[in-house]
């Protein structure tokens, strides 16, 4: 078989495949949450602020936007209406009331003109049309108003566990960025970026836990794959993680993402 096959995930595949996930879609992933406590220091507002959180899935990075944030007023938008159901019911049952949910296309956003303070986006972008996207934000932010864009960079995704030992993973994730690009598309929005930061992260787990996120999609890198290069590709990284880690029960790597700090001109 040859593994080297192009698949394109397309945008009707791209929301069933979050509709079949939504249900557990927090237990399949990792919520980290330094970023956030980083953009409440950059921010340093004690007022109240309207935020939105464009992409927002299942509410796990929301949560922790209203934990951080007591005087905001969060809009959490996600063009998936399964994952906005989730939303609502896991955000009302952490006794949050002070957000609205709805179902809307980053690439025409459900927001007023000058209304937003801040708009952040988490691991979404690549889902996104950025020059619509960057227009969007352009118009919905009022003028001393913040964009936080928090992504893995294409090289990053390389060098995750996935990357390096998960046949195709890192190649067929095609949708990713590096840093130029997204520099280009801020210059190109009259934008411009603030500040950035790396973020690092030390991953534990077990080969048994990677094989069970794997065969459910944690990632929607996966839904890339067929099936039959699916289980051909699952086989494989098996044998790469017992190849090149002693321990199956303890699984160690280091994942890294970038926060870009956008503002407008």
């Amino acid at each position: 078989m040859d593994l080297a096959r192009e698949l394109i995930l397309t945008e009707p595949k791209a929301n069933n495949h979050f509709s079949k996930i939504a249900s557990n879609y927090k237990e399949l992933r990792t919520t980290d949450s330094d970023h956030i406590k980083y953009i409440k220091k950059s921010l340093d507002k004690e007022s109240k602020i309207n935020i939105a959180d464009i992409g927002c899935g299942d509410g796990r990075y929301s949560l922790e936007i209203l934990k951080s944030f007591k005087n905001c007023y969060l809009h959490c938008i996600d063009y998936n209406e399964n994952m906005i159901k989730y939303l609502k019911k896991y955000l009302i049952e952490n006794n949050f009331t002070n957000f609205c949910a709805r179902s809307g296309d980053a690439n025409k956003l459900p927001l007023e003109n000058d209304s937003m303070d801040c708009i952040m986006t988490f691991n979404a972008i690549h889902h996104f049309d950025l020059e619509k996207f960057f227009s969007e934000v352009y118009g919905s932010l009022k003028d001393d108003g913040r964009l936080f864009i928090y992504t893995r960079l294409r090289n990053q995704n390389y060098r995750s566990v996935w990357g390096e030992h998960f046949p195709l993973f890192a190649y067929m994730e095609n949708r990713l960025y590096e840093l130029n690009e997204l520099e280009e598309y801020v210059e190109n929005a009259e934008m411009n970026i603030k500040s950035l930061r790396v973020f690092g992260h030390a991953r534990t787990s077990t080969l048994g836990r990677l094989v069970h996120q794997a065969k459910n999609n944690h990632y929607s890198t996966f839904a890339l794959y067929d099936e039959d290069t699916f289980n051909e590709s699952l086989n494989i990284f098996q044998k790469n993680i017992q190849k090149n880690f002693n321990d199956l029960e303890q699984i160690t790597w280091h994942d890294e993402n970038i926060l870009l700090e956008i503002e407008k001109y």
